[in-house]
């Protein structure tokens, strides 16, 4: 049975008392997770004040048309639109608008993107230019979704989880109201969305192995098979009928996706790293760590098959397995054995999983990408307010 762990009653009262009034939230103590949600709640109220006061009278945003990638040093008439719009939004002084992208426009990039989760390398390519032309009704479209959704959350929020923000593409360990450890993660593509779960973590699993699943087998791997004879992955078993055999040696010719089982041996070369963490869905999502991590260097990083690779899956494991008498380096000696084990929580840790595409960061409100295409148009949130 999961042990019933108590709501965060400071968090839901907080939140309340921002969505009631404008006014300065309390300070933000170190880590403190409830103050710290209560604080973007009010910052995300006092900019939607200020957008749907503006947006009546106000002149349409500066929109940068497409074309090639915009770089430092460049001179280009499209500068002047970027230039522009980063006055518009607050990143360069009015009067900075120019044809050249120097090191003053850069710099202002480069904040953008930073703020924003992109590879600030002062760029102007297709990641950065989709959140510049971000429109006014767009963001009041993010903000008041995220309003209703942090809203929800805070309802029955458990004092100690783990959270996924999947816009944000980010992971944060919350243990009784303090924030203990973020890090970034990989989420589903939109083809293939990671989904809203409210789960828990039972196992931690060193040195896993990977079955391959369902969808990935179906859509991926068994045409990778009648193609070429081969699954397309390193060191890895493949099982007909519950039988290991030669991939080359079968025609996989009208071959069922229910008849084959694709297993990836442990090692630093499996696709899950030296990491997973089991949840209890039947969709067979789940955490893990992964043996490509370049893929963290990316500005979106929605690119997974439903479940989420993280960047630190080591320290997540130290924390999770620390009440259940496990140092850290006893999981280190655990991880040099190759090994598979199999590692229970003392108890399960819980797990929500949520979408709230506006977020905080350097006190400023920044929308993030609606990957999963989940924020209802401008023309619906304004016909409905």
């Amino acid at each position: 049975m999961i042990p019933r762990i108590a709501v965060l009653p400071a968090l839901v009262a907080l939140l309340l008392a921002a969505a009631l009034s404008a006014a300065a939230p309390p300070p933000v103590r170190a880590g403190g997770f409830d103050q710290g949600m209560a604080r973007w709640v009010a910052a995300l109220e006092t900019r939607l004040v200020a957008l749907e006061e503006e947006l009546p009278g106000a002149p349409p945003a500066t929109r940068i048309v497409g074309g090639p990638v915009l770089k430092p040093g460049m001179v280009d008439t499209r500068v002047f639109d970027l230039t522009r719009r980063l006055v518009e939004l607050g990143y360069l002084e009015p009067g900075s608008e120019r044809d050249a992208l120097d090191e003053l426009v850069t710099a202002a990039v480069v904040s953008f993107q930073a703020e924003r989760g992109l590879n600030p390398d002062g760029k102007v390519g297709g990641a950065t230019l989709a959140a510049l032309n971000l429109t006014p009704a767009e963001e009041v479209a993010s903000i008041r979704e995220t309003l209703s959704r942090i809203a929800e959350f805070a309802a029955s929020a458990p004092a100690t989880l783990v959270l996924v923000n999947l816009p944000a593409q980010d992971l944060t360990l919350v243990r009784d109201g303090e924030t203990v450890l973020t890090m970034d993660t990989v989420v589903g593509s939109p083809s293939r969305p990671t989904p809203l779960l409210t789960d828990t973590i039972t196992h931690v699993v060193v040195n896993p192995t990977w079955t391959v699943p369902p969808t990935v087998l179906k859509q991926d791997k068994l045409p990778s098979l009648r193609r070429t004879g081969r699954p397309g992955i390193d060191h890895a078993t493949v099982w007909l009928d519950g039988e290991p055999v030669d991939p080359a040696a079968v025609d996989w010719t009208g071959v069922s996706p229910r008849r084959v089982r694709i297993v990836q041996s442990a090692g630093d070369h499996n696709a899950l790293g030296r990491f997973r963490f089991n949840l209890t869905n039947g969709d067979h999502i789940y955490l893990h760590g992964t043996n490509a991590p370049r893929v963290f260097g990316r500005d979106r990083r929605a690119v997974s098959s439903g479940c989420v690779r993280l960047a630190d899956p080591e320290a997540l494991a130290d924390d999770l397995l620390r009440s259940a008498g496990f140092t850290p380096e006893r999981i280190a000696s655990l991880v040099g054995t190759g090994e598979t084990r199999w590692l229970r929580l003392a108890e399960p840790m819980p797990v929500r999983f949520v979408y709230w595409p506006a977020v905080l960061r350097n006190d400023r409100v920044v929308v993030l990408p609606d990957i999963y295409g989940i924020v209802p148009p401008p023309e619906l949130v304004a016909a409905a307010n």
